[in-house]
């Protein structure tokens, strides 16, 4: 594991930014942990922009001076390698023990092959119990082909009979009518941007079901993000989430009592502007864990 080193604004003796709050994790329970997963490899293998494997510690960089008093750990960053399969599963191995350890856990990406290996530890954490993976994205992700950042609620349920996939955001020009009909097959429940905005209502009605499966895990893929915004991704999308839809999004749906952990992938730092996705992508996290702790 990389361990970082959070440094930052000091304004008095008392503790009020997040650098000063964070600490080394030593096996502590029932608290809130961070992991960095250092990988871009699923997204080279998906034809995409490398460079999110440096996220990791550019967001934790801009989380760093924020407002934060809560207690919160840092257990540090698995590097990620081109033997993709065995990355994952080293992260879903951490992954794992903390969640056996009642933590919730919060993974900084890498690129959205990130949520595989976040599945492989809520899978190991809970065995047996009905999960549910919420991915907020422009993208399906559902591709059937070698393992890439394109395939990995493919691999999910075609391997678990056990776990459902919500999914809020998609974009009708960038998935092809054959993930449309593999979504139809797997029995996705799917949501497009557009429907999300027409129809109030519609996340109140989605984490209703949510609350009723044992445990569910949330991912965020900031390509879901409107570039003006999110232009450090390796797909940026011209009409996405606004800063406000997503924050307010991830702050809703961070009160299920029943969530277990959070990701946030595809932040690329060297393709991004002024280190404006880093920044939301930090931002969102502190939000997160905010609203959880009040």
């Amino acid at each position: 594991m990389i361990k970082h080193e959070y440094t930052g604004r000091i304004d008095s003796d008392r503790k009020e930014r997040f650098h000063q709050v964070v600490q080394s994790y030593t096996n502590e329970t029932n608290s809130d942990v961070i992991v960095g997963f250092m990988s871009d490899e699923g997204v080279k293998r998906n034809k995409g922009r490398v460079g999110a494997k440096e996220a990791p510690t550019k967001i934790r960089e801009r989380m760093s001076s924020m407002a934060y008093m809560n207690d919160v750990y840092d257990i540090g960053s698995i590097e990620g390698t081109e033997d993709l399969e065995a990355s994952q599963q080293q992260l879903g191995n951490v992954v794992s023990k903390l969640l056996q350890n009642d933590n919730f856990t919060v993974i900084l990406g890498g690129g959205h092959e990130t949520v595989y290996g976040h599945y492989l530890g809520v899978r190991d954490a809970f065995k047996e119990e009905k999960i549910a993976v919420l991915n907020l994205d422009a993208h399906f992700d559902l591709r059937k082909e070698r393992k890439s950042s394109g395939t990995m609620f493919y691999e999910m349920l075609s391997e678990d009979d056990n776990i459902d996939y919500y999914v809020i955001g998609i974009q009708q020009l960038g998935n092809t009518l054959t993930l449309f009909e593999t979504a139809d097959e797997f029995g996705v429940k799917y949501w497009t941007l557009d429907e999300v905005r027409q129809n109030e209502s519609l996340l109140d009605t989605i984490k209703g079901e949510l609350e009723n499966y044992d445990h569910v895990f949330m991912t965020l893929c900031m390509d879901s993000v409107q570039e003006g915004v999110a232009p450090g991704t390796s797909a940026p999308s011209p009409n996405g989430f606004t800063a406000e839809e997503v924050v307010s999004t991830v702050k809703y749906f961070g009160t299920l009592n029943n969530l277990t952990s959070f990701d946030v992938s595809e932040v690329s730092p060297p393709l991004d502007i002024n280190e404006r996705t880093s920044s939301l992508a930090a931002f969102i996290v502190l939000t997160l864990l905010t609203e959880k702790n009040k």
